[in-house]
């Protein structure tokens, strides 16, 4: 460490360093970790009536401590469960541990005035706090001050002032262990300095003084002490009295982030331009599909066909969640990012798989489609961002886990979510609306990653006076659908972003619906600074098969007839390969990749052809899970072949369902359940140039490396690596869950890993030493 940051550590103000676990008597016990969890169980089903200080509901104060209904905290709790009849206050079952977190954050509250505690004026501390204190030197406020120490954006609502004001007169008091400073000497002699966030038998994980998070493996250690006493000293004789009542005052306020007076970087770790060039640092995975044109190819090479037999398990990170593990990871300098259904993130060591910290989302109730999945990150400077289940998009800080913003996108009330990882376009984040199931109306938001504030909307089902409004006959078009589940790519050169939009409501009866049903079952291509339409195209127009077009828009520069040219590849649900021109959305080929009966081929404008109906009883190619889903493909310009996980020789049988509840048509499964193939297909022909086949179908996304090696896996649970150019099977390994995610790659400590998704585990494979 050096002297100047050695310096700030013992002089200046690290006041939650030193935060004591209790209160000083019997009636003011206040239990920090229960009121810390309490927090955001009140947060989850109490603010929205009584508000953060428990004042908003007519003649209940909670900051009073006394309570009609519940003279102890046992009665206090059992009001929670069981409601107040008469009264709108409702009935919580909540387990017990979050139970009694509620209850300890509700006590808090109390006004701790009255115990002798002097309280000065908020302002006047903000600025001692800010100045003459120099706090903000160690910690964070919303966005402002340092990492080094804990953040205190929300010490008002765990602390009481009685708490607060031992922190500043007797620092080393009641320190929280996770609140600790470590000091460690490497082998070499390196000493490493920080705040420790985590630690088990083998390890510990810290944020150093430079804010970066470190984890170290105590066996490589020459040295390792866990401070025991706080680096800051009192501030019995640096503060007057009055100086400390003002800064207890200003600490007491902070409730909570204040969304108006926070706002995240567009400068940080992970700039727009490492993002643009995310080619040039193939050691990490900045974006979900690894870059901007969505082909999910590695220019990693250390794992070859030759070496491949000796990739081995290094680690494994098991999710705690019983929902589909559906994410891929971000890798960014060591550090992974990773979202757990339904929607916490956690940031591990990429090469061990330590925690370093885990942000937990509390969604509200929400009605989901397809499962309540969470996809993956968007990184921008210092900050994640996720989309959640209740159709919120969150900022969290990358360094320590905390909220910086929260922004309402849709109605978890009306079955809207967000299940997909957002994309980061320049200043913008941007993210689609999913729930078409459900009669929404679709929609792509872009978002100031500053502030939160949604800057621009485009509709996915056009309104009156929006063009393609005209292909929705009648009303249909307020409950058309639309949905958006899966990210978008993006063109820099062209600068525009593209985005698949998922199938017209109801699902399967378009004679509710009259018309084409624009944007539904297309690709819209978007000027990401407006949100304008530049072009679109319609695969499947008409929809009553549920073809959404929920894949993976992937981009690349190929030739063409003799010419370079900008083209935008896709493997539809309804059985086509498509190849369109980015630029300008020209049809340029539409060939079947899996067996198909519903189209006699694509015209020379770009439409299907459709046959008459197959009968009641008679089988459609492919079935309603389509020719292929929203599990990412890969393109290699090594190989020139685009791979893509299919369902072939599969079928659906349609019927229309006599209830008059129920417009649609019935789905009956069938024996025939047909096969999963990796197909490697030819984008100057469609054509296939080798079929990977599988016995069971397959939800897994594919990764091809600069080392012509290709990985994927299936339902049955296995994970394989093949040799992109002619598809034999060079490795794979038995996971014993299924693979639904995409494969992603990385170096930790200058040596490749894979990291694969499966049942509820995230599994990493690296070389045999």
């Amino acid at each position: 460490m050096n002297r100047k940051l050695q310096g700030l550590w013992l002089v200046l103000a690290c006041l939650l360093l030193a935060l004591p676990l209790l209160g000083q008597h019997d009636d003011t016990y206040v239990d920090v970790l229960a009121v810390e969890q309490g927090l955001h169980v009140y947060r989850a089903y109490c603010f929205g009536c009584h508000g953060v200080d428990g004042t908003n509901v007519p003649g209940v104060d909670f900051r009073t401590g006394q309570f009609k209904h519940a003279a102890t905290p046992r009665e206090l709790g059992q009001v929670i469960r069981t409601g107040i009849p008469g009264t709108a206050m409702p009935a919580f079952e909540l387990p017990m541990a979050e139970l009694q977190g509620v209850v300890a954050y509700i006590r808090s509250l109390h006004d701790f005035q009255a115990r002798g505690v002097k309280i000065g004026d908020a302002g006047r501390g903000q600025a001692v706090f800010e100045g003459k204190g120099q706090c903000l030197t160690c910690h964070r406020v919303n966005d402002k001050g340092s990492r080094v120490a804990p953040d205190l954006s929300e010490v008002g609502a765990t602390h009481p002032p009685d708490s607060l004001e031992r922190s500043l007169l007797d620092p080393n008091g009641s320190m929280l262990p996770q609140n600790r400073s470590l000091r460690a000497v490497t082998r070499e002699g390196t000493v490493v300095t920080g705040r420790r966030l985590n630690e088990d038998t083998h390890s510990v994980q810290l944020i150093d003084n430079h804010e970066r998070l470190v984890s170290l493996v105590k066996s490589d250690l020459r040295e390792f002490t866990i401070l025991k006493t706080s680096p800051m000293p009192s501030y019995k004789d640096k503060l007057s009295a009055e100086e400390r009542a003002d800064v207890i005052a200003y600490l007491a306020s902070l409730k909570g982030v204040d969304q108006l007076a926070t706002n995240t970087s567009l400068g940080g770790q992970v700039t727009f331009d490492r993002i643009l060039h995310a080619d040039r640092e193939p050691q990490n995975w900045l974006l979900y599909n690894g870059g901007y044109a969505s082909n999910r190819h590695s220019l990693l090479n250390q794992v070859t066909p030759a070496n491949v037999k000796n990739l081995e398990q290094k680690w494994m990170f098991q999710a705690n969640t019983l929902q589909p593990f559906e994410t891929t990871p971000l890798v960014v300098d060591g550090v992974m990012y990773l979202t757990q259904p339904p929607n916490d993130i956690v940031a591990l060591d990429a090469k061990t798989g330590a925690i370093f910290w885990v942000y937990q989302y509390r969604a509200a109730p929400a009605r989901v489609c397809c499962g309540t999945v969470n996809r993956g990150l968007a990184i921008l400077g210092d900050t994640l961002f996720m989309g959640t289940v209740d159709a919120h998009l969150v900022a969290v800080d990358a360094k320590s886990g905390r909220l910086i913003w929260n922004a309402t996108a849709g109605d978890p009330k009306n079955a809207e979510s967000i299940t997909h990882a957002p994309l980061v376009v320049k200043d913008k984040v941007i993210v689609g609306i999913a729930g078409a199931e459900m009669a929404i109306r679709g929609r792509i938001m872009a978002y100031d990653v500053r502030t939160g504030k949604e800057v621009w909307r485009f509709n996915t089902i056009p309104g009156p006076g929006e063009p393609g409004h005209e292909t929705w006959g009648g009303e249909s078009w307020k409950t058309g659908g639309g949905s958006v589940w899966i990210t978008g790519s993006y063109d820099p050169e062209l600068n525009l972003t593209y985005w698949g939009i998922g199938n017209p409501w109801p699902d399967m009866d378009a004679s509710v619906r009259p018309g084409d049903n624009l944007y539904t079952c297309s690709t819209v291509a978007l000027d990401p600074d407006t949100g304008k339409l530049k072009w679109h195209y319609q695969f499947t127009p008409a929809d009553h098969n549920d073809w959404d077009s929920t894949q993976i828009p992937v981009l690349a520069t190929i030739n063409w007839k003799g010419s370079p040219r900008k083209v935008l590849m896709w493997a539809n649900r309804n059985a086509f390969f498509y190849v369109l021109d980015r630029e300008t959305g020209q049809f340029l080929l539409g060939k079947p990749f899996v067996k198909q009966n519903w189209a006699a081929g694509i015209d020379e404008n770009g439409r299907p052809i459709r046959v008459a109906s197959p009968g009641a009883d008679d089988p459609t190619y492919p079935g309603i899970q389509g020719g292929s889903n929203w599990y990412s493909p890969s393109f290699s310009p090594r190989t020139g072949l685009f791979y893509v996980t299919s369902w072939d020789d599969y079928f659906s049988v349609f019927r229309r369902n006599p209830l008059p509840w129920r417009r649609g048509a019935i789905n009956t499964w069938t024996d025939d359940a047909g096969h999963g193939a990796l197909k490697a297909i030819d984008p100057q022909t469609g054509e296939a140039k080798w079929v990977f086949r599988t016995y069971d179908v397959s939800d897994s996304g594919v990764l091809t490396t600069a080392s012509n090696l290709l990985f994927t896996g299936n339902r049955e649970g296995y994970f394989y690596a093949l040799n992109a150019t002619n598809g034999t099977p060079l490795w794979k390994v038995m996971l014993g869950g299924d693979v639904a995610a995409g494969p992603m790659t990385y170096l930790a400590g200058g040596k490749q890993y894979i990291a694969i998704a499966a049942g509820h585990g995230l599994f990493v494979y690296g070389l045999r030493e």
